[in-house]
């Protein structure tokens, strides 16, 4: 057996001995059932092919629909109100999770805070009277 073949069978092995568990499922899978998120650092996403696959398929707006979003939206993003230009990336289309109904269009953070507050209103006012609490903040 050559060295890049020995290399090949241990790198799939350290692949297939890594699990994670999807976060739309719950299902606790083998790491090449999720898609790499950053390839280079070997990172993966924390939601499964099939679960992705179905995902897409539920909120697949047509260009049409994203441009009406767009526009509706003045270009910017929903909550903090940047615009499209300011960001490298198109913004992203934020559903619920649970009725996978489109929402509206959100910058990366935004939707990303939101995901991290698991999109509940009331862990989003537990954050909000903190912050009060603790800053001083007044609205």
């Amino acid at each position: 057996m050559r060295a890049s073949e020995r290399m090949t069978m241990t790198k799939r092995k350290i692949q297939t001995d890594d699990f994670v568990t999807c976060r739309i499922c719950k299902q606790t899978k083998e790491s090449l059932f999720f898609p790499y998120q950053n390839k280079a650092e070997g990172k993966r996403h924390n939601i499964c092919k099939r679960c992705r696959q179905y995902h897409r398929a539920i909120i697949n707006l047509t260009v049409e629909e994203y441009e009406q979003l767009l526009v509706r939206q003045n270009y910017s993003c929903a909550i903090c109100g940047i615009h499209q230009e300011e960001l490298n990336v198109k913004l992203y289309v934020d559903h619920s999770y649970t009725t996978h109904q489109v929402r509206g269009l959100l910058c990366h953070k935004c939707n990303s805070g939101l995901a991290f507050f698991k999109d509940s209103p009331a862990h989003l006012a537990m954050a909000i009277e903190y912050l009060v609490r603790n800053d001083g903040i007044t609205s």
